[in-house]
């Protein structure tokens, strides 16, 4: 079954639990006979495209000028995991928190604050108290989604708001394995996951998204009840992906 809560992300009706479904109506999509309905599921899913062209043998072309533009802002290199620690006036953040900063080409450690920052988060869309906070996120009540903001917005957020400590690793990634990220984290734009505290938190889905970089990579499958943040970052140094 497909983490993804929304239906307009799938392309198949039946998208969210068959895999199978969901890629034969991708390629459907993506190599319809119509070319502007391709060029346009081209540009939505260029993960998807990039994928299959080199199941093929083949390069894909995409011709995407939004797409350009966002990849031309980020500038991307490298990726380096940012870990929060815990912080204990606020209930979602009693396990601390992970989020992912993108290192670009001309970066050097002057300019990391003006990084972006890769964050997945539950955004709650009414005011509740902790106690209803809490309960609503055990429960999946709360829709979570990815965002990309400027680095020192959370580091103004944990280090100086909440004096939280922020250990920073960086990625054994290179620029191909960061860029089929990136095209991935693109179509999440569309979206949205039912966000629980204990299982399917921000670790999780960040872990989910790292595991695009390669084939070989098996990350989520060892937290099958929870994800703690720290014990995902563990999980990153068992599979040899943090740098020292």
């Amino acid at each position: 079954k497909g983490t993804v809560d929304s239906e307009e992300f799938y392309l198949s009706s039946q998208g969210a639990k068959s895999p199978e479904h969901e890629l034969q109506a991708t390629i459907d999509a993506l190599y319809n006979n119509d070319g502007s309905i391709a060029l346009q599921k081209r540009c939505e899913y260029p993960a998807r495209y990039t994928w299959i062209q080199s199941k093929l043998g083949k390069e894909a072309q995409l011709n995407c000028p939004e797409l350009e533009t966002w990849r031309e802002v980020l500038d991307p290199e490298g990726m380096t995991l940012v870990f929060p620690t815990a912080f204990m006036n606020n209930p979602s953040s009693m396990f601390g928190h992970t989020l992912l900063r993108i290192d670009a080409k001309d970066q050097t450690r002057h300019k990391e604050l003006v990084a972006f920052a890769i964050n997945f988060a539950a955004e709650p869309e009414t005011q509740d108290n902790a106690a209803l906070y809490a309960v609503k996120g055990l429960v999946g009540s709360y829709p979570g989604r990815f965002t990309v903001m400027p680095y020192y917005r959370k580091v103004r957020e944990y280090n100086d708001i909440e004096s939280r400590d922020i250990w920073e690793y960086k990625l054994k990634l290179n620029e191909k394995e960061v860029e089929r990220i990136l095209l991935h984290l693109w179509e999440m734009q569309r979206a949205e996951f039912d966000y629980y505290f204990l299982d399917e938190n921000c670790s999780y889905q960040l872990l989910a998204l790292l595991e695009l970089a390669r084939d070989d990579l098996q990350l989520i499958d060892q937290f099958p009840l929870h994800a703690i943040p720290s014990d995902t970052v563990e999980v990153l140094n068992s599979a040899k992906l943090l740098e020292r």
